[in-house]
């Protein structure tokens, strides 16, 4: 009685030197017929990868044992790396099949699954196919390192607002801005850090550069596509690198120097690297619920009785809504005050919109604390992850303390303003009274269709703190 055959066959890229799927399956059919076995069926992975994708998780090969027990005796491979390209997803698929009342057989292998010399001769080949697979990876893996360390592009699509221009200093593609796309990326990314919602930006980006003509991918701009636009490190020059990356999921490793810090190329730069920090906080927090008349005091105005916060509220007064400030909560004692932001407008310009106002600045430097610390606090985290390179990991956090430790002084000069305290709240009045104080305070007193104005007082930035240092100052103020 003749064997019933089932053909497999595999195939990860297309390439001039591998065997395409039909010749695999053709040469399966030339196999069968010589030996005088019936094919019962064919299927079939096309671009799948065996050292990514085990057996069981292949739809083809789901297909093959999905076939009724008994109804084929044997799976034709071309060669036993079409099935698998590690030890144990081989020994597991033989199990299936042998589970089936099936065996394994190869075209180009002598592969006799029947005998255990057959098994062991199949393992034998399944181990060096994993060997082969792991040095085609490392020469892949150290290759693409080379050309990322060059600066040269590795591969892929260049991202929204980029395009891979040719080297000029030689072979292959560099990263570089796109003239043409460029400004609608720095639009976006002003809009965000601006305040303005991703849902606003993904309509602006549909309207200024469709996302026409895309395969496998959104045809318009989603919040999902237009947040990881915006939180690619290359906005801020950085390039990024994931050596140690496992599977499809982007990573978030950037390139970096011996010092540990991420190397920064200007040329693609459109943010600082702190604008960048700030993009990233503001994707990451929901965006909150905003008032149609958002107020310039929200967090700044405290009860001079209960030393607590004072929240805005909409009330109805004599049949018309109005805002209020009010001492909310069961410990509030419950004052209120409607039309604050007229009020506090008309006592701070008029007190101090004709003066100018002096401010403490940091001497500008190469070295930046502030990304150094985030540099440190973002290793400490990836070494508590599961795949963490733990190693390579503590040279980096040893190598960025001791950066920290090395940096010199940073070093302030207090500067006059050019323009009035009055003229800066034409622009930004929270800006404008936290040049000069930290809120406002309300107190308790007469109420009555005139403000009393001894019920407002200004809250200093010096209550907050005792110090005459204009290093601890300017710390203060950068915290607020």
């Amino acid at each position: 009685m003749s064997k019933r055959a089932v053909l497999y066959a595999r195939l990860s890229i297309a390439t001039d030197e591998s065997v395409s799927i039909e010749r695999q399956l053709e040469a399966g059919r030339d196999y069968c017929r010589a030996r005088g076995w019936q094919v019962v069926a064919e299927h079939r992975d096309d671009g799948v990868s065996a050292s990514a994708n085990a057996p069981e998780n292949r739809r083809g090969w789901q297909e093959v044992l999905a076939h009724p027990r008994g109804s084929y005796d044997v799976v034709l491979v071309w060669k036993i790396d079409r099935l698998a390209r590690k030890v144990l997803d081989f020994l597991n698929a033989d199990k299936a099949l042998q589970e089936r009342g099936a065996a394994v057989a190869a075209v180009n292998d002598p592969v006799d699954m029947t005998t255990p010399q057959g098994r062991a001769f199949a393992t034998m080949l399944a181990v060096f196919a994993e060997m082969e697979a792991e040095a085609i990876r490392a020469r892949v893996t150290a290759a693409r390192q080379a050309l990322i360390k060059a600066g040269r592009v590795a591969g892929g699509a260049a991202p929204f607002g980029y395009w891979n221009a040719p080297n000029p200093n030689g072979p292959g593609k560099v990263l570089a801005k796109d003239p043409e796309t460029i400004p609608f990326l720095i639009e976006a990314v002003e809009r965000v850090l601006n305040g303005d919602s991703v849902n606003s930006v993904c309509t602006y980006l549909d309207e200024v550069a469709p996302r026409t003509g895309r395969k496998n991918s959104a045809a318009y701009w989603t919040v999902t596509v237009t947040k990881r636009m915006l939180l690619n490190p290359v906005l801020a020059g950085m390039t990024p690198h994931n050596p140690g990356n496992v599977g499809k999921q982007r990573g978030s490793e950037v390139l970096r120097g011996t010092d540990g810090m991420p190397i920064i190329r200007e040329d693609l730069a459109v943010v600082t690297v702190e604008q960048f920090r700030a993009l990233e906080d503001r994707l990451a927090n929901s965006e909150p619920y905003k008032a149609a008349t958002e107020s310039y005091l929200a967090g700044l105005v405290w009860c001079g009785h209960c030393d607590r916060k004072m929240y805005r509220n909409a009330k109805t007064m004599n049949g018309k809504k109005v805002r209020v400030f009010q001492c909310q909560g069961k410990s509030g004692c419950g004052q209120q005050v409607t039309n604050l932001e007229s009020i506090v407008e008309e006592r701070f310009l008029s007190e101090f919109g004709h003066l100018h106002f002096a401010r403490f600045v940091s001497q500008p430097t190469d070295y930046d604390l502030t990304e150094i610390n985030n540099q440190i606090n973002e290793t400490v985290r990836r070494m508590q992850d599961d795949d963490a390179d733990v190693m390579a990991l503590a040279e980096r956090l040893t190598s960025l303390k001791a950066l920290r430790r090395n940096i010199p002084e940073v070093e302030y000069s207090s500067e006059w303003s050019e323009s009035t305290s009055g003229e800066q709240w034409q622009d930004n009045p929270r800006t404008a009274l936290l040049n000069r104080f930290a809120g406002v305070r309300l107190h308790k007193g007469r109420v009555g269709r005139k403000f009393d104005q001894s019920r407002l007082t200004w809250i200093e930035h010096e209550a907050e703190f005792k110090s005459d240092d204009p290093q601890e100052v300017f710390k203060y103020l950068s915290s607020l």
